[in-house]
């Protein structure tokens, strides 16, 4: 699940729209700054990093009738836990994964359509690109304090299929505008563990710093 899972998410947030080079002709970039974990927060909750990415995104946009190129520049974070499976053996189905997209603020007008998705729209999405998350359900919400505010988190139930066997999962989502970037934060484990104050240590321990 793990690749899957992450190229699928950063695919899902890339800018639709540019400034004042999609006017001119030239190329417009954008580029976010890095969310992370603290150290501390990270050793604490039993996760390692197991991927920290700069991803690069070309594509052409359609602006007044012609066609322009931008470039987005996201940074991703990715972190995981084994968890003990009984036969299965310990498996890294406890993920936590961080993403920070420009916001491609213009004007005052933020042009990244992903600072407009709701929690649900983030799992939806995810759990259509990849196919690895099926039977997605809606558990409600709750709030969890990130970057010194308490936050929106939308709670997702699902399946899984790992070695041939279903896998109840529980999902944890937040998305939301911080300093110039759009962050959207996932949590992914298995729901027979109750993993959600190793969660909340994470969560408490992103840091990110925009503009």
């Amino acid at each position: 699940m793990r690749k899957p899972l992450l190229s699928a998410l950063v695919a899902l947030l890339v800018v639709s729209a540019g400034c004042t080079g999609l006017i001119t002709g030239e190329t417009v970039a954008f580029e976010s700054e890095p969310a992370t974990v603290e150290d501390s927060a990270r050793a604490s909750s039993g996760y390692e990093l197991t991927n920290s990415t700069e991803q690069n995104i070309t594509r052409q946009v359609t602006f007044a009738g012609q066609d322009r190129t931008i470039r987005v520049v996201n940074h991703v974070q990715q972190y995981q836990r084994g968890v003990d499976l009984g036969p299965l053996g310990s498996i890294p189905l406890a993920q936590f994964v961080v993403v920070s997209t420009p916001g491609a603020n213009v004007a005052g007008q933020t042009l990244n359509p992903a600072a407009q998705w709701s929690n649900r729209r983030v799992v939806e999405q995810l759990a259509s690109r990849t196919g690895s998350v099926n039977d997605v359900q809606s558990e409600g919400n709750r709030t969890a304090e990130i970057l010194g505010e308490p936050r929106d988190v939308g709670m997702f139930s699902g399946t899984v299929t790992v070695q041939g066997q279903e896998i109840d999962v529980t999902m944890h989502v937040a998305s939301f505008e911080h300093e110039g970037d759009v962050l959207v934060v996932l949590a992914v484990h298995p729901d027979q563990i109750n993993e959600r104050a190793r969660v909340d240590t994470m969560f408490g321990g992103i840091t990110h710093s925009g503009d």
